[in-house]
C-alpha cells in the first residue's frame, strides 16, 4: 500500500488513521492487489483507458481524459490504481469538496472484467478512506444508480454509506455502455469515515439493510 502522508492539523486521531490503513492493507492483500497513488502520465493514461473499456462511451467521448487525471493528481486530489503483477485491474478517483477540503467527492471507481469478484472495488474504497483520513478528511461523498441492486448493497451495506439526497437526471444524457440513453437519476451518499458503522464495515461487518 502507498505510504500515506498525514495532514499536520491532526483532527482525525492517530489511532483512527492507523486502523484505517490496516483495514485497507488487509483488504488489498485479500484481493491479491497492490493499491497505490498514481501521478505519472503513463499510469494515468492506463486509468483513462481502463475506464473507457468499462463504460464503453460513444465515439469521441471518454469518462475521463489523461489530461484531467494529470491535473487532479498534480493538484493533490485522489487518483489510485489496483495492480496485480503490473496489470491495472481497477482504479478510483476523487476530488476535494468545499469548503477548504472539508470532504472528498469520489467521482469514478471501476474494476476490469478480469478483476471482478475478488473484492478489488472494496479494497479501493478502503484505500480511499485511509487516504482521506490521513488528509484529515472525514467525509467522502459519491453518487450511484439506486435502481441497480448490487450497487445499493455495495454502497449502503458493505461500505456503510448513508443516503443524503435523490438527484433526478443528475448527469443528463450519457449514452454509454453502462448508462444507456435513459435518465441518469442518482442517489448521493455520505460516507462518514469515522462513524462506528463505517469502521465496522471496513473490517468486513456490513451495515444491516434496514439501518438508517
Amino acid at each position: 500500500m502507498t505510504q500515506l502522508v498525514t495532514n499536520a492539523t491532526g483532527m482525525v486521531s492517530p489511532a483512527m488513521r492507523a486502523d484505517a490503513v490496516a483495514a485497507a492493507t488487509s483488504a488489498a492483500a485479500a484481493s491479491k492487489v497492490e493499491i497505490r497513488d498514481l501521478a505519472e502520465v503513463s499510469e494515468l493514461a492506463a486509468v483513462a483507458a481502463l475506464f473507457a473499456t468499462i463504460w464503453q462511451p460513444g465515439a469521441g467521448s471518454k469518462p475521463v481524459t489523461t489530461e484531467l487525471l494529470r491535473a487532479m493528481a498534480a493538484s493533490g486530489n485522489y487518483v489510485a490504481g489496483a495492480y496485480e503483477d503490473g496489470e491495472l485491474l481497477g482504479a478510483c478517483i476523487g476530488f476535494f469538496g468545499s469548503p477548504a477540503k472539508a470532504s472528498l467527492h469520489s467521482h469514478i471507481a471501476g474494476v476490469s472484467s478480469r478483476g471482478l469478484g475478488r473484492g478489488i472495488g472494496f479494497a479501493l474504497k478502503l484505500h480511499q478512506r485511509a487516504w482521506a483520513l490521513c488528509q484529515d478528511v472525514s467525509l467522502i461523498t459519491w453518487t450511484f444508480d439506486p435502481l441497480v441492486r448490487r450497487n445499493a448493497h455495495f454502497n449502503l451495506a458493505k461500505l456503510g454509506a448513508r443516503p443524503a439526497r435523490y438527484l433526478p437526471d443528475f448527469y443528463g444524457p450519457m449514452r454509454d455502455g453502462i448508462n444507456g440513453s435513459g435518465d441518469t437519476d442518482r442517489l448521493m451518499v455520505h460516507w462518514e469515515l469515522t462513524s462506528p458503522a463505517v469502521s465496522a464495515a471496513s473490517l468486513g461487518r456490513p451495515v444491516p439493510a434496514d439501518a438508517t
